[in-house]
């Protein structure tokens, strides 16, 4: 029994530590979409990995029942959410769809379940979209805007840069790349190195198979 009970609190601890890093690649997203943001000529946006989400295997921990109520009506503008006005500025940058309110939807669903407060999930996030817009992987995107590619390639590149490929997840729409969902594994921190994170997750299944990476 007391082996038992250890094996279900590892397993519980293991799963606690467990994340999906959601990206998107926003010029395939706005092929797509017809989101406002996509009205907006900002390069940063056309020339790197923009963020989806942080997600956690928990949802909505110790909200309000107003902000979680107001998530699942997609009124995310009213949702309370303290960002400092210095990192709103940096993560309107890396996430389009702080524009919209995206970033309160984020926070209230699934950044409640892993840290104490948006501006700690935030930094978080950008410290590891910032270490893989500075990656290969980011190159090979820029190298095949344009073109159909087959995302085992981009599993391999994963291998070679970060010592695991196989906990990449690959979401087409209407034949576009539009995010890649990465599976980490290990303590998050602003300086967690992305290395340790996937080279220690589990595999996940590939997703689509051939995308046309949008220019």
């Amino acid at each position: 029994m007391k082996k038992l009970l250890v094996s279900l609190l590892l397993t519980i601890a293991a799963l606690a530590n467990e994340y999906i890093l959601a990206i998107q690649w926003f010029p395939s997203v706005c092929k797509v979409k017809n989101y406002k943001e996509c009205k907006i000529d900002y390069p940063f946006w056309r020339e790197n990995f923009t963020l989806h989400g942080l997600w956690p295997k928990k949802t909505y921990c110790k909200v309000s029942p107003r902000d979680k109520i107001l998530d699942k009506k997609g009124d995310w503008k009213n949702i309370s959410t303290k960002i400092s006005p210095s990192l709103a500025q940096v993560l309107v940058m890396y996430m389009p769809g702080y524009l919209s309110g995206l970033h309160k939807h984020e926070w209230i669903k699934h950044g409640s379940c892993m840290s104490k407060t948006a501006e700690e999930y935030y930094l978080n996030s950008i410290n590891l979209i910032s270490q893989l817009n500075n990656s290969k992987i980011k190159d090979f995107f820029l190298k095949n805007r344009g073109k159909r590619v087959q995302t085992i390639k981009i599993r391999n590149l994963f291998k070679k840069e970060f010592g695991n490929g196989k906990n990449i997840k690959f979401i087409c729409k209407k034949g576009y790349l539009t995010e890649l969902r990465i599976k980490l594994e290990g303590k998050i921190t602003p300086i967690t190195p992305l290395f340790d994170l996937i080279y220690k997750a589990k595999p996940i299944s590939i997703g689509c198979k051939i995308g046309k990476i949008a220019r």
